[in-house]
């Protein structure tokens, strides 16, 4: 069997770390970020993280206790246009590229080293340096023969210099005193029943013979085994499984009963929709309108489209009949947010057979639209009749491109 290698590339702290990219002056503040109506902290810099700030800490307590502290709302369309960027740049090393999460992807790089004539060292350091270069995200880089190994390799690499190559031969030593729990694929369950054999440390896995896990863990436990050996057994595919259905919603800055206000945001909540099902290659065949008050009611319709299409062009006018079936003039609002479901690959789209209608046009222009966001940043283009901006700065808002 051919000796994998696998690098794992992590964002650290990545939300936060894509609000200091997008606010350059808030590079060394303690930074947090609120998941969506403001709720709790979902991200935090390392300066947040040494203040005592808790993950999953409620805003009004870490706001009442950690005052100094910055805290934003999540813009998770600024993060998904981040994440895509830099997922895009690893194609440059690998076609095998398994996108974990918004900011952790594994990559199959065997062979690269002696493309490139590098150790495994010197490749992690210039996929880090590079992608960083590139995006202007800040990662981790870890390698090893199998993808628990590679996690292992890039939690190491955070509390080193940022990279890290665990050798086969070293796995051994790399593993003493690695906590159980924090095993990649190990829950809390698995890790109390291999305490109670007397198993705490991951070298302490590789103590006990195939049998043993076969018995107690099935074909779950003899993988995990064998990825700690450098043995890797969980395939990197290279397909990433598209999404069942897309939504976008965020809280307003301050709540209002502006139709004009609603509208453009909604016009950016379509965009972010579209975007994502372009970038999966997918079509929505339901689009709907949400809108939630003051007081947390939540008004929302949808409609079946005739035809599917990832086209914010042509979704506009649906949107805009559904705002007007859910908005009352005197209801404050504090969110919007759009839903696009029962989706489909946009190669599989069957039109009427007595349609008419020419998708050519509002394709060519929802994919300009990408071309110049991929280039300048998201906000960078917009469509024209929604007064965006005006309304925006009427409401105190700036839209920051992503660059």
């Amino acid at each position: 069997m051919k000796e994998k290698f696998i690098a794992l590339i992590d964002g650290n702290n990545f939300f936060a770390g894509c609000e200091i990219l997008k606010n350059p002056s808030l590079k060394g503040k303690a930074v947090c970020v609120l998941s969506n109506n403001d709720g709790c902290v979902i991200a935090r810099s390392n300066e947040a993280k040494k203040m005592g700030i808790a993950m999953g800490m409620p805003y009004f307590m870490a706001k009442k206790q950690f005052s100094e502290a910055v805290y934003l709302s999540a813009d998770f369309a600024f993060y998904q246009n981040l994440s895509q960027r830099m997922m895009k740049y690893l194609e440059n090393y690998s076609d095998k590229i398994d996108i974990y999460s918004i900011d952790e992807a594994f990559i199959d790089i065997t062979g690269v080293n002696k493309l490139l004539k590098l150790s495994f060292d010197e490749l992690a350091r210039k996929i880090k340096t590079e992608v960083e270069t590139e995006t202007g995200v800040n990662v981790s880089v870890g390698i090893a023969n199998s993808k628990i190994l590679a996690k292992i390799a890039t939690h190491k690499a955070k509390s080193s210099n940022g990279y890290y190559f665990i050798n086969k031969n070293s796995i051994p030593d790399e593993l003493k005193g690695y906590p159980i729990e924090e095993i990649w694929g190990i829950g809390r369950n698995t890790a109390r029943s291999l305490r109670a054999v007397g198993i705490f440390y991951a070298d302490e896995i590789l103590k006990k013979d195939d049998g043993f896990y076969k018995s107690r863990y099935g074909k779950r436990g003899l993988e995990l085994k064998y990825e700690l050996m450098g043995i890797s057994v969980i395939p990197l595919t290279g397909i990433t499984e598209k999404p069942k259905s897309i939504q976008r919603t965020k809280a307003f800055p301050q709540f209002s009963q502006d139709i004009n206000y609603i509208k453009a945001e909604l016009d950016i909540h379509l965009h972010s929709v579209c975007k994502k099902l372009r970038a999966n290659n997918l079509e929505t065949g339901v689009i709907g309108v949400m809108l939630r008050t003051k007081d947390f009611h939540v008004a929302f319709e949808s409609i079946n489209l005739a035809h599917p299409t990832n086209s914010e062009f042509v979704l506009k006018p649906f949107i805009l009949k559904l705002l007007n079936q859910i908005y009352i003039s005197n209801i404050m609002y504090r969110s919007s947010g759009i839903y696009a479901g029962e989706l489909e690959n946009a190669c599989k789209m069957q039109l009427n057979l007595f349609s008419t209608f020419d998708f050519s046009k509002q394709d060519k222009l929802s994919n300009v639209i990408d071309a110049v966001e991929y280039r300048y940043g998201k906000g960078a283009i917009s469509l024209g009749s929604t007064g965006i901006k005006t309304v925006m700065e009427k409401h105190k808002r700036v839209i920051h491109n992503d660059l």
